[in-house]
């Protein structure tokens, strides 16, 4: 099989980002950028979140996983900040990651973490479909960040990795009652 280098597209792992001033989510995959719908939701792996080191920067990025959330690593440099990598997956199976270092995106995971762990599903295996429903600016010291609001839609099996590689088959005719998160892709 051939093999190329130097080429900025294909290859890389799909991820999600957020504009979180306009609360605008995009997925980020081989075939190119896309919006997301959150009023679908994403399902979200955050009983598996891991926590470490982060360097964001254009063209640029430095990940060092911390053994624990109570067991931190040396901080690398002070261009590092706390982070956070959690696994997702769009309603269409495909799998991406979650990935950031701002006190906002920090909150939001911490708030989520937080409010899914009270839920009995939690412990089950289980990962939550969040649906981000507002961005509201807050004062942080001398700058602005902004705090996420979040419902937890509904519960589903954590979706394997055959799930989100697999197409699903086309879906039978959905009940007349059936919303847009009875047929989350999974």
């Amino acid at each position: 099989m051939p093999i190329s280098f130097g080429e900025s597209s294909g290859g890389g792992a799909a991820y999600i980002r957020v504009n979180m001033p306009q609360n605008r989510w995009r997925f980020i995959g081989d075939n190119g950028e896309e919006s997301l719908d959150m009023t679908r939701g994403i399902a979200i792996d955050i009983k598996n979140v891991t926590f470490g080191w982060m360097v964001l920067d254009v063209g640029r990025r430095e990940w060092e996983p911390w053994p624990s959330p109570s067991e931190r690593t040396a901080k690398p440099s002070d261009e590092h900040k706390q982070g956070f990598l959690v696994k997702c997956w769009l309603a269409d199976g495909r799998e991406a990651e979650f990935s950031g270092n701002s006190y906002g995106q920090g909150q939001f995971i911490a708030k989520l973490y937080n409010t899914a762990e009270k839920a009995p599903e939690f412990g089950m295996g289980m990962v939550p479909i969040v649906q981000v429903t507002s961005s509201t600016p807050v004062a942080v010291g001398k700058g602005t960040s902004y705090d996420l609001g979040f419902t937890i839609a509904k519960w589903i099996a954590k979706p394997s990795v055959m799930a989100a590689v697999t197409p699903a088959p086309a879906p039978a005719a959905a009940p007349a009652a059936s919303t847009d998160l009875d047929a989350f892709g999974f």
